[in-house]
């Protein structure tokens, strides 16, 4: 069930917003039936979970992390469960929406973070490697040159950065997006390659290599940055 707050005004068509802390907000025409606020609320089901689910990813992004058995933990977009076990090996892996961690001393929170950090900075070069892979043969085709090295690290008010020396850097803290915005992010950073400003030359390159640029930066921007 959702909450729903519902007020009647003067507005000749009903308009339903979704609050940052999960609430939906209905203003109905003056003599509506609650009837038909349920109807049209049936009718924008799906938009209203879609928007409900982002703001609460959002939310659970802003907390601290817990390093406890059932916390949450954002990863590429979705919710994922820590599960820690003391067992005979340290070991971080993923299992549908669960991580489970392996310790072979007691699990504290400090000892669990550690392993943690260590498994989605291997992760997240790998990914990110994968990526712009992928981009490259895109890049080749107008000219672009090839980046000469990749740094990860976490970064506090922005998620990438290229140099003039073609070192492309990407925010660790990208492994908690989607992979639509870690793709975004990292083509941004590429074509910045051949063109070092946001001139129209930039985005037209932007735009031939990633036509959905504008709907993926629109997520990126819903996305919290430690």
């Amino acid at each position: 069930s959702v909450p729903v707050e519902l007020c009647f005004d003067r507005f000749r068509t009903m308009r339903i917003s979704i609050r940052p802390e999960g609430l939906v907000r209905v203003r109905a025409p003056k003599g509506a039936s609650r009837e038909l606020v349920h109807q049209r609320l049936e009718l924008k089901a799906a938009w209203i979970h879609k928007h409900l689910e982002r703001f609460r990813a959002r939310r659970q992004a802003c907390a601290p992390l817990r390093y406890e058995d059932g916390a949450a933990h954002p990863h590429l977009g979705t919710s994922r469960t820590l599960v820690i076990r003391q067992g005979g090996h340290n070991s971080v892996r993923l299992e549908g929406d669960e991580l489970l961690v392996a310790t072979r001393r007691e699990p504290t929170p400090e000892a669990v973070r550690k392993l943690l950090d260590a498994w989605r900075a291997e992760q997240a070069r790998a990914l990110f490697t994968s990526v712009i892979r992928e981009l490259l043969p895109l890049m080749d085709a107008h000219g672009a040159p090839r980046p000469e090295r990749l740094r990860v690290r976490s970064m506090k008010s922005r998620w990438g950065s290229c140099s003039r020396a073609r070192v492309i850097c990407l925010n660790l803290q990208l492994m908690k997006t989607p992979l639509a915005c870690i793709e975004y992010v990292a083509a941004h950073e590429l074509c910045h390659l051949l063109h070092h400003g946001h001139d129209a030359r930039f985005y037209g390159l932007l735009a031939a290599i990633m036509p959905d640029w504008k709907e993926r930066k629109a997520l990126l921007a819903e996305q919290p940055i430690d």
